[in-house]
């Protein structure tokens, strides 16, 4: 660039300078090469045509022996796609190790928490095939081994806890994507299908049952169970539209008896659950506006709730899944290094253990503002609020434990060093007021030793508090620590 302005420049000075035009033809002739003094060709005849051509075809020869590059030949690019294979396999496996160590001695007969927790080893393994030009068949699964269970302190036979989960192996996401049309896609099998625009809580986010065996080990994107669905995607403009049916019913997993999650009764009623695993679907409906800088969202949907109540009955108690509906709506608006969000959604049908015969509907909204200005730097808050209309005392008590207003609040900051392969995160959730309500607090760092290893560990604190179910697991800190090898 600047040898081009250079050359202007120079251009330029010729053509406005006159003296400049009277530099002889010997000295312009040195700029190609050329010595006047190994010729004895008078330029002024050349000029004039008084002189022998000989010498000025001499010159011209010279310019003539110089080789021309070749004519430029067209060429069509390389498809950047072409070497894409059609089918990939990936994977990872995980080791990870939770160590309690808030636990007392428990008395004789009561399940021993101390010490090591879990040492559980995980494979996943993703599937992702092309199908002619367009649809993709996606298929992933895992297998988990924790050979860690919970004993009882001094029982009269030593046992583990018979029906604790140790060994999984299960089908995850499954599912069969493609077009119809220019403007209709179909996804098809068992999928994850996210609402709302919260990191922390879930407002309007219903669609998939949760594994909440841990609460506040991880985030919820890590939480959320596939389930089978058929949706259609149509695309208008700036808008998408959602059709989703959802035949599959899959309810969210909980602490499990012997764990020092699980406060409830020492034997749990049998589920209700007429019709079996698939029964009368689900109906979802979402619409979604992208534009610049901002976005919305509508939700609604018709579906068993994930989360049972027990009811009693002609043979005993019973947990069962009452059919609820949601209307609900999500924002995000970007301004500079600030991205605000907000949702609220209003649940209808809702039934509770306590007063069983009776509906309630419940309101719930949030709000939420995270900050990037930081370099390497993310802040975030978001606070959330519900309200149960025509609330019933009976409610207060366990293992409802509902109130009748309800304010949680989340934080979370994260920053990363050494080109990004080293990562510090906290993340503390709380329900207000702060100090006699509750919360927890988690702090981790991970570091990619390359592209395929992470090693990481961290703290898992709960703060007593008189909200359940802080007040149940105040003493289930926790330090946690592992490898992850991806392929």
């Amino acid at each position: 660039m600047i040898r081009k302005w250079g050359l202007a420049v120079l251009a330029i000075g010729v053509l406005a300078n006159p003296s400049l035009g009277e530099i002889s033809v010997e000295e312009a002739l040195e700029g190609f090469g050329f010595d006047s003094s190994e010729t004895e060709t008078d330029t002024s005849t050349i000029i004039t045509g008084n002189s022998d051509l000989s010498d000025l075809d001499a010159i011209l020869d010279e310019f003539e022996s110089i080789d021309e590059p070749p004519a430029p030949t067209l060429q069509t690019p390389e498809d950047p796609f072409q070497d894409t294979p059609r089918t990939s396999l990936s994977g990872s496996v995980r080791q990870k190790f939770v160590v309690n160590f808030s636990h007392d001695a428990p008395s004789p007969g009561e399940y021993d928490h101390r010490g090591l927790s879990s040492m559980s080893t995980r494979l996943d393994l993703k599937l992702d095939n092309k199908i002619g030009d367009d649809f993709r068949l996606f298929l992933g699964g895992h297998l988990l081994l924790d050979p860690i269970e919970p004993k009882q302190f001094q029982p009269a036979q030593n046992a583990g806890v018979s029906n604790f989960s140790d060994f999984e192996a299960e089908l995850d996401e499954a599912y069969l994507q493609g077009p119809l049309s220019d403007s209709i896609d179909l996804t098809f099998g068992r999928q994850i299908v996210v609402w709302g625009r919260s990191d922390q809580f879930r407002v309007t986010d219903t669609l998939n049952p949760v594994d909440n065996r841990t609460p506040g080990l991880t985030d919820i994107k890590n939480l959320r169970l596939p389930v089978t669905m058929a949706r259609l995607d149509l695309y208008s403009g700036s808008w998408t539209s959602s059709l989703i049916l959802i035949p599959e019913r899959r309810f969210d997993r909980t602490p499990e008896l012997g764990s020092d999650y699980y406060f409830g009764p020492a034997t749990l009623p049998s589920r209700d659950n007429p019709g079996g695993k698939f029964s009368k679907p689900d109906f979802a409906v979402s619409i979604t506006g992208t534009f610049s800088g901002w976005d919305l969202s509508f939700y609604s949907a018709r579906i068993l709730n994930r989360s049972p109540y027990i009811e009693e009955g002609p043979a005993g108690p019973k947990r069962k899944h009452q059919r609820i509906s949601m209307l609900g709506s999500a924002a995000n608006f970007v301004v500079g290094s600030w991205l605000f969000k907000a949702e609220a959604a209003f649940h209808k049908s809702l039934r509770f253990s306590n007063v069983p015969e009776k509906d309630f509907e419940r309101l719930t909204a949030l709000v939420g503002v995270e900050y990037s200005g930081i370099v390497d730097t993310t802040l975030a808050l978001e606070v959330v609020s519900s309200h149960i209309k025509d609330f019933d005392n009976r409610l207060l008590e366990q293992p409802n434990a509902q109130r009748e207003n309800e304010t949680e609040m989340a934080f979370r900051v994260g920053r990363t060093f050494l080109n990004e392969s080293l990562e510090l995160s906290m993340a503390a959730r709380a329900p207000t007021p702060i100090g006699n309500n509750g919360g927890l607090l988690r702090t981790q760092v991970s570091y990619d030793l390359n592209d395929s290893v992470e090693i990481y560990g961290g703290t898992l604190l709960y703060f007593v508090g008189n909200n359940l179910p802080y007040s149940k697991i105040a003493d289930n800190d926790r330090l946690f620590f592992g490898l992850n090898y991806h392929f």
